[in-house]
């Protein structure tokens, strides 16, 4: 996620909301490795010694080390140390909360590249391992190196990379990867994450671009995966769409072709238990286990609406609006952006590339936009004042989030139900997805504000009543 995966948000999840692996942004292998490209190296690598990190967030190390770009420090512009000290204090203490008194997890990351070079590929890998203290004694920051083949983006055609590179130009894919395996340290994954390959109704609709014909792609999903396995790729991810069921054309995810993907990597490798990730169709906590028991995948990855809820993968932490108050729902969101500010005060994420003055915030800002989105949908300043260059620091988003919950403050949980932001259309995942779900709802009538009204006093009733069970089961 191009400015989103950055390292405290990383950290967030992990230490927090049950994330056993990240992955960084996308780096372009291309500029990573150019003689003048320090800049660029050093305002997107944001991999560090476990230890530093460590450090750094129980108070024991100077974190001026991090502190590489104008920008982060820009974002702190107004805090005092002691402001510092207490997001510490709250991290800390919330991890204590999560994990117990165990020493402080600081996972290795995998590092995704862009990269249709083979050559220019292994330079930028070995060069990340260098710089993130992967090559040095001890335990690696860096588990893997990813190679993008699923970015669907049009961007991705004109740099040669993600979905494009592999639909468009496969056996090159390969090359890149066969010469990643064959160059990295073994100790070092090599992955990949895919999409599924075009099929006869891209090729029939001239979706396919520069391909005359599926003749000059993998045919199958098999075909691909065989061939990802025969580059000695350690792991792959699949997203069960195309590279054409993207943003509006988004569609249901195709877990069965997921399933496909698992049980040919499995069976052409002899591996039974050949790591690969399901990734798609998450929106729920819910969801996580329809698609570990639909694909049989050995994980899952979660991308969009890990952004707006990172704590999908916990347990109870990712319910249905069925399952959750409207007033929890503001709290959770509300708790998500105070957590992640906390973070970033302690770690301000690198630049990348949106700005030497004020990029880091601009990440912080990204991710603001995503956490509260339903909540800025119903205010409307609140959103200018958000996106608004004048917001530029942590100090400013805390005075935001203090206004948006005053806002909120006095409304009860009925009320509150009544209100756009209760409704699960609202919501980041389904911004694109809205078009969707009107089409398969246009059978439905509407309801009458008096009909919503009673609809909502059904809810609240049914909630209170299972309230009461549980409480009664746990007496």
């Amino acid at each position: 996620m191009v400015a989103q995966s950055d390292l405290p948000f990383r950290l967030m999840c992990e230490q927090l909301y049950n994330v056993d692996l990240s992955y960084t942004q996308m780096l372009h292998a291309y500029n990573f490795v150019e003689q003048n490209g320090e800049t660029f190296r050093t305002s997107h690598l944001d991999v560090y010694p476990q230890s530093s990190i460590r450090g750094i967030l129980t108070g024991h190390e100077d974190r001026s080390s991090l502190m590489v770009t104008p920008s982060q420090v820009n974002a702190l512009e107004g805090m005092n140390d002691n402001e510092v000290d207490q997001s510490r204090k709250r991290i800390l203490a919330a991890i204590s909360e999560s994990k117990g008194p165990n020493p402080i997890e600081v996972k290795p990351t995998v590092v995704q590249i862009a990269a249709h070079d083979p050559d220019v590929a292994v330079k930028a890998a070995m060069m990340i391992l260098e710089r993130s203290g992967s090559m040095e004694s001890g335990a690696s920051p860096v588990t893997a190196i990813d190679l993008n083949l699923g970015c669907p983006q049009s961007i991705a055609r004109k740099g040669r990379y993600g979905s494009f590179l592999h639909d468009e130009s496969p056996e090159l894919t390969y090359k890149v990867l066969a010469k990643l395996r064959s160059e990295l340290p073994q100790e070092i994954g090599v992955t990949a994450k895919i999409r599924l390959p075009p099929t006869q109704a891209d090729a029939d609709a001239g979706k396919l671009g520069n391909i005359s014909s599926l003749g000059s792609s993998p045919q199958t999903i098999d075909d691909r995966i065989h061939r990802l396995i025969d580059c000695g790729v350690d792991l792959i991810t699949v997203h069960g769409r195309t590279r054409f069921e993207n943003k509006v054309a988004v569609g249901p995810v195709d877990w069965d072709a997921v399933r496909q993907c698992v049980d040919s990597a499995r069976s052409y490798s002899g591996d039974s238990n050949y790591p690969l990730f399901a990734n798609g169709g998450i929106e729920f906590g819910e969801d996580v286990k329809k698609c570990f028991e639909k694909t049989n995948a050995s994980g899952v990855m979660s991308s969009e609406t890990l952004l707006e809820m990172p704590s999908v993968f916990c347990t109870g932490g990712g319910e249905t609006s069925g399952s959750i108050t409207a007033k929890g729902l503001l709290e959770r969101q509300l708790g998500y952006a105070d957590m992640y500010l906390d973070y970033a005060t302690i770690f301000p994420p690198l630049p990348g590339s949106l700005g030497t003055k004020g990029g880091s915030f601009n990440v912080i800002r990204s991710h603001l936009f995503k956490m509260l989105h339903r909540y800025l949908e119903e205010n409307p300043d609140l959103r200018s004042w958000l996106g608004s260059q004048e917001l530029r620091t942590i100090r400013q988003a805390r005075d935001l989030l203090s206004d948006l919950r005053l806002r909120y403050d006095k409304i009860e949980d009925d009320q509150l139900m009544l209100k756009k932001s209760w409704s699960s259309d609202s919501s980041w995942y389904r911004r694109h997805r809205r078009q969707n779900v009107q089409s398969q709802n246009q059978s439905m009538p509407s309801l009458s504000l008096e009909e919503r009204k009673e609809l909502t006093k059904l809810r609240i009733k049914k909630m209170q009543e299972e309230r009461k069970k549980r409480s009664i089961k746990s007496v």
